[in-house]
């Protein structure tokens, strides 16, 4: 039997103002707050490896010509296997072409990522990423944004806010509810005071300065 003289237990987050639909299992800053590191970190990634992909692309194309500009210099040096030049630019072609659409579709993942929307994107991104692999460059990065991408996208309580951003919620409300330290939306109003009431606690005594 309930005691009815028993004070009731006060709870600290009772008036504040929070998303109604935040499960308390999920409130975990320390992985929602990471979401905007990783997207900073994936665009990097990204500007790294467009000029690299755009320099791999481009001796693709340009390889035939310079095979043909160094044969009309030097007449006497023999004829070039035209399947060699062939085999050489498909080659850069296929190094650059995945490296440039890996890298273009980081960066626009990360700018999707960074206002929580683009969740599916941006574990696409990371994926696709492994395509720089294939030119050695930013290797090692590229498949420690992966292992990271995938443990932080994969996280529940990531999961439920970008599902909050669908839903309409701003980025910074996002970041408040899953909060810790969540702040009152609520400012205290002053009471009404009458002539001759003492001041509440906490105000001057001389009025406002």
């Amino acid at each position: 039997m309930n005691n009815p003289y028993q004070s009731p237990a006060f709870d600290s987050k009772q008036f504040q103002d929070q998303p109604a639909f935040v499960p308390p299992g999920a409130q975990d800053s320390s992985w929602v707050g990471q979401v905007r590191i990783f997207a900073i970190l994936n665009a990097v990634q990204g500007v790294l490896e467009i000029p690299m992909g755009m320099f791999t692309t481009g001796m693709a194309l340009l390889f035939p010509a310079l095979i043909q500009m160094d044969k009309a210099r030097n007449p006497n040096a023999g004829p070039q296997p035209e399947e060699f030049m062939w085999f050489v630019s498909a080659i850069y072609l296929a190094i650059g072409i995945p490296v440039l659409a890996s890298g273009i579709l980081r960066v626009v993942a990360a700018i999707r990522n960074y206002s929580f929307k683009g969740r599916t994107l941006g574990i696409v991104s990371i994926c696709a990423g492994l395509g720089s692999m294939l030119s050695c460059y930013c290797a090692p990065t590229a498949i420690g944004l992966l292992v990271y991408g995938l443990i932080l996208f994969l996280n529940p309580a990531v999961k439920m806010a970008f599902e909050m951003a669908r839903q309409g919620q701003t980025a910074d409300r996002i970041l408040a509810a899953f909060s810790p330290y969540q702040t009152t939306y609520y400012s205290p109003q002053p009471a009404p005071r009458g002539s001759g009431e003492a001041p509440s606690g906490g105000e001057s005594p001389f009025g406002q300065l």
